[in-house]
């Protein structure tokens, strides 16, 4: 079956010269790239790694760094992420999941995060997952040796990029583990999303036919899973470093950082890029933003509006100005080639195809795939999202589940009840705020906000952190069952958020 690590290994000899990927001034041929890839992997052997082994990958995106993530998979191993700023209740659980051989993550990520270092995290207010606390595995670092590193770390660049004599084919078994990905979940029950190599060159294989990506684009986005499809089509990936505007033709963000670099445009006298696709997707894309992005960016510009997620991406693509259209819903346009989509009894939109995940860690293969959406399919095949199965909020990237988070909170001293709810921002990006109501006996509501802000990096992951604590005198209910109002909080939240 194909795979897209096979189309940058053509692409590797039959130009070897051509820049793959850039992140400001470093940059990476396909020819560097494909032998960086095959030595990274016959070092991986070397090392006595064997495929389906695990490891997790919390490197900063370098040319090298993907290079070596790609070399690792390319030898059979299985490509874990773990969020380092993950709630510190639910790491050890999705650890355990994955059961890694070796960690390879950036040096300060393993510094800062190590138990000596405490005093660090706390004057930085951060909380980072100790992945020094992972019993039984290697570690390798990226960046500068540094202080606190744990025991025995070694270092990435020297060990997996050792020069090798003769490259040899790792043998890989068809359609097996290749890639984990989190998705928000309870600490007793996160959700893994294990793809193969042919699940995800599937997604691959959609995502370029979007973009139409070519030989000679130049792609700006910080998703690996756009960047990768670009780099396997034969563009150049740039991944953004925050300092210089480099040229590119294509684009591809969550809306929030859109709206950063919209403004960034903006702000500039004259707009060099002559942007023929603006790509979104991960969270709804308002008209709002559909307009600014017009306005900004100019009318020869295609915006592409994308519809997935990280069990199946993509699902459906639109035109964005599609979405100017006055509906009952939002518009997310028909599914690609190959997707399949039902309708359960309640509405909410199922999906399968054949870049849908393998199965959730630990879990049994999936068919359908239930999205969390409420849907309905009109006449010309097209997809209308009519609202959220779950009580989910956007948080730029992230899903946030309050669900996941309340019940945690409540084991706070003092602490009778949490609710965690979301205003949205002119471009449908949640703003969050977590009411807390005290016991009856906790009187002293200021020394509770300082504790509650104090704990709530046990419990919520870093950028589901709310924007607003809110100490509730009651709680407002609703109905003959005297259920939570969640109409009224949300007003609640409104007005508090307006400044």
């Amino acid at each position: 079956m194909h795979n897209f690590l096979d189309d940058i290994e053509n692409l590797a000899i039959s130009q070897p010269d051509r820049c793959a990927i850039v992140l400001g001034l470093e940059e990476i041929s396909f020819g560097t790239l494909w032998e960086s890839i095959e030595t990274v992997s016959n070092n991986a052997i070397r090392l006595g790694y064997r495929p389906g082994d695990s490891f997790i990958f919390a490197s900063k995106p370098t040319p090298r760094t993907i290079a070596m993530a790609l070399g690792l998979t390319r030898a059979g191993l299985k490509l874990a992420f773990i969020d380092p700023f993950t709630a510190t209740a639910s790491f050890p659980v999705r650890v355990a999941l994955i059961g890694p051989k070796f960690v390879l993550a950036e040096s300060r990520l393993l510094a800062i995060g190590s138990r000596k270092t405490g005093w660090l995290r706390k004057l930085l207010k951060i909380v980072i997952a100790d992945y020094g606390s992972i019993p039984s595995a290697d570690f390798f670092y990226t960046g500068p040796r540094l202080p606190f590193l744990p025991k025995g770390s070694k270092n990435a660049m020297a060990d997996f990029y050792r020069p090798v004599a003769e490259f040899s084919k790792p043998r890989r078994i068809e359609n097996s583990d290749s890639i984990i990905v989190f998705t928000s979940g309870t600490t007793a029950d996160p959700k893994g999303v294990v793809h193969s190599l042919e699940t995800i060159s599937a997604n691959f294989s959609q995502t370029a036919k979007i973009f139409d990506f070519k030989v000679g684009d130049r792609v700006l986005c910080e998703a690996m899973t756009v960047g990768l499809v670009a780099v396997s089509a034969g563009a150049t990936w740039i991944i953004p470093d925050g300092k210089r505007n480099p040229s590119f033709n294509k684009y591809f963000a969550v809306p929030t950082d859109a709206i950063k670099l919209l403004k960034g445009m903006e702000s500039e006298s004259a707009i060099e890029n002559q942007i023929e696709y603006f790509g979104m997707g991960g969270a709804p894309i308002p008209p709002s933003l559909v307009n600014r992005v017009i306005e900004v960016v100019g009318d020869q510009a295609k915006i592409v509006c994308i519809y997935g997620m990280t069990e199946i991406l993509p699902v459906a693509y639109c035109d964005g100005r599609e979405k100017l259209v006055p509906r009952a819903g939002d518009f997310l346009g028909k599914p690609l080639e190959g997707v399949e989509l039902r309708l359960a009894a309640d509405q909410e939109l199922e999906v399968r195809g054949p870049g849908l995940m393998k199965n959730y860690l630990g879990r049994k293969s999936a068919v359908w795939h239930p999205t969390g959406d409420l849907a309905k399919i009109d006449e010309h095949g097209n997809i209308l999202m009519l609202s959220r199965k779950k009580n989910m909020l956007i948080r730029g990237d992230m899903n946030v589940y309050p669900s996941l988070y309340e019940p945690g909170l409540t084991t706070i001293p003092g602490v009778a009840d949490a609710v965690i709810v979301g205003v949205p921002d002119e471009y449908g990006d949640d703003r969050i705020a977590l009411f807390i109501l005290p016991k009856a006996d906790e009187p002293n509501h200021e020394e509770l906000r300082k504790r509650v802000r104090a704990r709530l990096p046990e419990f919520v992951d870093q950028q589901a952190l709310p924007d607003i604590l809110i100490i509730l005198e009651t709680m407002p209910v609703t109905g003959r069952g005297q259920k939570r109002d969640m109409a009224k909080l949300v007003e609640m939240a409104t007005e508090r958020l307006a400044p």
